[in-house]
């Protein structure tokens, strides 16, 4: 009895406390978007094993993919699986530049089709 009668004492006493609520921001007009526009590139060599450590630039024009002017975003690096992310960009056609040492995808493989809204599109690349 003693044990009910100190739990009913703790639960008056903890809803009358006076408990800040979190603050919540004001709603805007726009679209809540869990998923991010993304693009996966996986680079392989001619042969086709990955090719870890390349450098990847995006570019939104074959104009400033050619002078390599105006990238998208940072410059990203392939990990020891050939793959690098590109997050949060528009759903559009890129022109990528990747390079490592004198690998390079000049020859094709310069462009991707219109990528799809709010998933992780996926493009792999053949350096040579």
């Amino acid at each position: 009895m003693l044990k009910k009668t100190v739990v009913l004492t703790i639960m008056v006493v903890m809803s009358c406390q006076n408990i800040p609520s979190a603050s919540v921001p004001n709603a805007d007009s726009s679209p809540i978007q869990f998923m991010k526009t993304s693009l996966q590139v996986t680079v392989r060599n001619n042969i086709g094993n990955v090719v870890e450590g390349a450098e990847i630039q995006l570019f939104t024009s074959k104009e400033d993919y050619q002078k390599e002017t105006n990238p998208v975003g940072e410059t990203a690096y392939t990990d020891g699986k050939g793959r690098a992310k590109f997050v949060g960009i528009e759903p559009r056609e890129y022109y990528l530049n990747v390079e490592k040492g004198d690998l390079n995808n000049y020859g094709a493989g310069i462009k991707t089709d219109s990528l799809v809204a709010k998933r992780m599109n996926k493009v792999t690349i053949i350096v040579e």
